[in-house]
C-alpha cells in the first residue's frame, strides 16, 4: 500500500519544508515532490510526526487497570483520535494480583488503533508521603517484591519509583540491564538517594512538580536537594511535564523550559479514564483500589483530598497551549515526539524521516488535529468517536 500526503508543510529533522510525504507499506519512503498510490491533499497544512504519550491511565471512560479487551480498545481509540499514535498504558498502585491481571490483559490485546509501546508501572514503589492519588495500603519498596516487574519484562517498558525506598538503586540497575526505563517520582528523597538511582540507570522524573520532593533535611542540619531540583539541574534526566496550565502552570513551564530545553522535557497527559468525558463524578481505578474523582472545568480533582488527580488534557492540546505562550513550535512538537522516542530508545518513531514509521498528524492553523495517519493508513476520525 502506498500513500502520498501532498502539498504539506512538513516538519522533518528539525526543519519545515514544503513537499510530499510518500509512505510505502507503513514506512516513510521519501519526502519529495512526487506522488504515488493514494493521494491526500494536505492543503498546505502542517505535517508532523504522530504524538507519543508515555504516561496515560486511560480515556473515554476506560481505565488501563480494567481487565477487558474493550477497555484497552477504547483507550487506544481515544488516543488515536487525539493525535497520539503511540502510547504507554500506565497502571495504578494496586495489589500485585490486580497489577498482574492488568498487565496480562494489555499483553494479549492486539491494537488496530494507537500503537502500544509497552506498559508503565506507576506504583507500588512510591513513598507514603507523596502517594498522591495512589492507595497507600498497597505501597511497598522494590526490595519486598520485584518479581511481578521482571516476570513481565517482555511488556513492561517503564517503572516509576521513589529513590528513597529500600533497594531503589539496586532495582534501577537490574531494570536498566533488562531494558526497562526507570523514572523517579512520588518520592520523599534527598539528592544522595536520587544520584544513586541516576548512577544506576534512572533517567527521568515522573510528572515534574507533582509529588516530586523539594529541598529538605534528614537527621543533620545539612540541606539536601530534592527530586525537583535534581531533575531541573541534571542534564542526564528527562522531565515528564503535564503542560495543561493546571498541574504545571504556564509561567512555571517557562522556567522548566529555560533550564531543560525541548530535549530535556517530555510532555505527558497522565490522562485518566475521564479524559474526553463530560464534567461529573467518576472513579479512578477499579475494584478495591477505586477512588472517587470529579471532573470540573477541564481538570480532574480528588474531592476528599482537595487536590488534582491526573489530567484530562491530551498531549496534542498541550502543544497548542505551549505554542500560545511563546514556546517555539519546533520545540512544542519535539517534546511529544522526538524526546519520548529517545527516552524509550525507539528510533522507528518520533519524526518524519525516511525509514521511520508512517505515523503523521496533519494540523489546522490552531494546531488542532485535521487528520491522522497510522502506519501509512489514513484514519477515519469520525469512525473512532464513541
Amino acid at each position: 500500500m502506498v500513500l502520498t500526503l501532498k502539498n504539506a508543510r512538513i516538519y522533518t529533522c528539525g526543519k519545515f519544508k514544503r513537499g510530499n510525504v510518500i509512505i510505502k507499506d507503513g514506512v516513510i519512503a521519501e519526502i519529495s515532490d512526487r506522488e504515488q498510490g493514494q493521494v491526500v491533499d494536505a492543503g498546505g497544512r502542517l505535517c508532523v510526526a504522530g504524538y507519543i504519550d508515555i504516561h496515560t491511565h486511560g480515556g473515554w471512560g476506560k481505565d488501563c487497570m480494567e481487565t477487558t479487551k474493550d477497555a484497552i480498545d477504547t483507550i487506544s481509540r481515544y488516543h488515536l483520535y487525539t493525535g497520539t499514535t503511540s502510547y504507554v498504558p500506565t497502571t495504578m498502585t494496586a495489589s500485585v494480583e490486580d497489577i498482574n491481571k492488568a498487565v496480562a490483559n494489555i499483553r494479549e490485546y492486539k491494537s488496530k488503533y494507537a500503537r502500544i509501546l509497552g506498559i508503565h508501572l506507576e506504583g507500588p514503589y512510591l513513598a507514603q508521603k507523596s502517594a498522591g492519588a495512589h492507595p497507600p495500603q498497597f505501597l511497598m519498596p522494590p526490595s519486598k517484591d520485584d518479581s511481578f516487574v521482571f516476570d513481565n519484562d517482555d511488556i513492561v517498558a517503564r517503572v516509576t519509583l521513589a529513590p528513597n525506598l529500600d533497594g531503589a538503586a539496586e532495582f534501577c540497575k537490574k531494570a536498566t540491564q533488562r531494558g526497562i526505563q526507570v523514572s523517579m517520582g512520588h518520592d520523599d528523597s534527598i539528592d544522595d538517594e536520587i544520584y544513586a538511582c541516576v548512577e544506576s540507570g534512572a533517567d527521568s522524573v515522573t510528572h515534574m512538580y507533582n509529588c516530586t520532593s523539594r529541598p529538605s533535611r534528614r537527621v543533620t542540619p545539612k540541606k539536601h536537594l530534592g527530586l525537583t531540583e535534581v531533575g531541573l539541574a541534571d542534564g542526564r534526566i528527562t522531565d515528564e511535564v503535564i503542560a495543561d496550565d493546571r498541574h504545571v502552570p504556564n509561567a512555571l513551564f517557562k522556567m522548566i523550559y529555560r533550564l531543560k530545553g525541548a530535549q530535556g522535557i517530555c510532555l505527558v497527559s497522565d490522562s485518566l479514564s475521564v479524559a474526553g468525558m463530560p464534567d461529573g463524578d467518576y472513579y479512578l481505578g477499579s475494584g478495591a483500589s477505586a477512588q472517587k474523582i470529579k471532573i470540573d472545568d477541564n481538570v480532574a480533582i480528588l474531592p476528599d483530598l482537595n487536590t488534582y488527580a491526573g489530567s484530562v488534557t491530551p498531549v496534542g492540546k498541550m502543544v497548542a497551549n505551549l505554542h500560545s505562550i511563546g514556546i517555539p513550535l519546533e520545540d512544542c512538537i519535539d517534546m511529544c515526539t522526538k524526546t519520548p522516542a529517545a527516552l524509550l530508545k525507539r528510533d522507528d518513531i518520533g519524526d518524519i524521516a525516511v525509514g521511520k514509521r508512517g505515523d503523521i498528524n496533519l494540523l489546522n492553523d490552531d494546531l488542532s488535529i485535521y487528520a491522522t495517519v497510522l502506519d501509512g493508513v489514513l484514519i477515519d476520525r469520525q469512525a473512532l468517536e464513541i
